[in-house]
C-alpha cells in the first residue's frame, strides 16, 4: 500500500535524543498557533464557495511572494485521499474539521514537520509552529517571522484586537501549549490533586488529557494551554505557559524520584503485568495500548523493566493510531481488524526486548 508523500512528514516530537535524564523526556512538544481572518470576508463557515477561494487566493498570494515559504508543500484538501487526510489528523497537522474538505480548503506544511497551516478551516488562516521540548519562545519567534509575509488586511477591532470565528480566541488570536508526558503523577493517583492545585493557582490556563479514542484520555499525555487571549500580549501568554509547564515538569520529576527511591513491590507487579499484557494480548484498543505502553515506559525509566528507548516509545505511540498502524503495517486496516493488528505489532515490539531481560534481584 502506498501513501501520498505529503502525509509522510513526521511530527517533530517523534525523534528524541534518548537522554538518560528523565526530566528531559517530560515536555515533548511546544506548540504556538495563531488564527487570522481576511478583512472584508465572512468567517469560513459563513462564506460562499467563491469567497472561500478568493480569501485563499489572497493568503496564498502572500505566501507565494515570500522566500520564507520555499520549503513548504501545498495541497487542496478535496484532492487528498481519505487515508492521507486521516494520517494528517492523527499527526496533528490538520484538524478533523478541515479533513472534511470543501471548497477553498488547503493544507500547507514544511518538509520538517515543524510548521503546519490550515486555510479556511474555522478561520481563514490557522498557522501552527511546533518544536521539541519546552521551547515556546523560539516557536513564537518562528511564527512571528512567517506572519510578516501575510500582508493582506486582517479582521481586527481597535479595542478587542484580532477577530476570530471562535470568540474564545479574540484578542491575540494566539494559543501557546505544551505537550507533556506525566506517567509518574498518573501512576501515583495524584492527577486530581495536581489538577485542582493547578486550576487554583494558574487562572487563564487549562490542562487537558489527550490521545483519546473514547471519552477519556490515554497514556498520561497532557496538553497545557492558555485559555485567555484577550487583554494579554503574545509574550505574556508564552511566559505564563512556560512557567506553568516548568512547574508541572518539576512535579512529575519529583513523583518519579519518589518512585525510584521506594521499594514498592505492588508497583513492580503492576509494571510487569503491563509488560505481560503487551507481550501476550491478542486484541488491544488504542486507549489500552497507549496507556499500557506509557506505563511500561515509566517502568523502563525506573530500571524495573527492560530498556525502551524514548524515540521507539514515541513512534509506537504514534503508530498505534489506526491509519498510522496501517502505514507501519503497509496495509489498509478495516476497523474490525484494527485491535488485532495493533496487538500483533505490540507483541513483536515487546518480544524483541524480552530477549534482553537480565533478572534483577529486586524483581525476582
Amino acid at each position: 500500500m502506498t501513501h501520498d508523500i505529503f502525509a509522510r512528514v513526521e511530527p517533530i516530537w517523534l525523534d528524541s535524543a534518548d537522554t538518560d535524564e528523565y526530566v528531559d523526556s517530560i515536555p515533548l512538544l511546544s506548540i504556538v498557533r495563531v488564527r487570522r481572518n481576511v478583512a472584508g470576508f465572512p468567517f469560513p463557515a459563513g462564506c460562499k464557495s467563491s469567497e472561500l477561494y478568493d480569501s485563499a487566493a489572497l493568503l496564498l498570494g502572500c505566501i507565494g511572494r515570500s522566500d520564507l515559504w520555499n520549503d513548504f508543500d501545498l495541497r487542496m484538501i478535496d484532492k487528498m485521499a481519505k487515508e492521507t487526510r486521516h494520517l494528517l489528523v492523527e499527526s496533528g497537522m490538520i484538524s478533523p474539521l478541515l479533513a472534511r474538505g470543501g471548497a477553498g480548503r488547503f493544507s500547507l506544511k514544511n518538509t520538517t514537520g515543524t510548521v503546519a497551516c490550515m486555510i479556511n478551516e474555522e478561520d481563514h488562516l490557522s498557522m501552527t509552529v511546533m518544536n521539541k521540548g519546552l521551547v515556546l519562545s523560539s516557536a513564537k519567534e518562528t511564527l512571528t517571522e512567517l506572519m510578516t509575509s501575510i500582508d493582506v488586511p486582517l479582521a481586527q477591532d481597535a479595542v478587542l484586537g484580532c477577530l476570530t470565528a471562535n470568540p474564545n480566541y479574540v484578542g491575540t488570536g494566539m494559543t501557546a501549549s505544551v505537550l507533556l508526558h506525566l506517567p509518574a503523577i498518573d501512576a501515583a493517583g495524584e492527577v486530581p490533586r495536581v489538577c485542582a492545585e493547578f486550576e487554583k493557582s494558574c487562572s487563564g490556563l487549562a490542562l487537558y488529557k489527550l490521545l483519546s479514542d473514547e471519552k477519556n484520555g490515554s497514556g498520561s499525555f497532557y496538553l497545557l494551554a492558555n485559555r485567555t487571549t484577550l487583554s494579554v500580549s503574545e509574550d505574556e501568554i508564552v511566559s505564563v505557559v512556560t512557567e506553568a509547564a516548568r512547574a508541572l515538569v518539576a512535579k512529575e520529576s519529583s513523583a518519579w524520584q519518589k518512585m525510584r527511591s521506594s521499594r514498592d513491590e505492588d508497583m513492580n507487579d503492576r509494571f510487569w503485568r503491563a509488560w505481560g499484557l503487551l507481550r501476550h494480548a491478542r486484541k488491544l484498543s488504542f486507549s489500552e495500548a497507549v496507556s499500557t505502553l506509557s506505563f511500561v515506559k515509566l517502568g523502563s525509566s525506573l530500571g524495573i523493566l527492560p530498556h525502551v528507548g524514548d524515540t521507539e516509545w514515541r513512534r509506537m505511540t504514534m503508530n498505534s493510531q489506526r491509519y498510522h498502524l496501517g502505514l507501519a503495517s503497509n496495509q489498509i486496516i478495516e476497523r474490525v481488524e484494527e485491535p488485532y493488528v495493533r496487538a500483533s505489532r505490540f507483541r513483536q515490539f515487546i518480544e524483541a526486548r524480552s530477549a534482553s531481560i537480565s533478572m534483577r534481584s529486586s524483581i525476582v
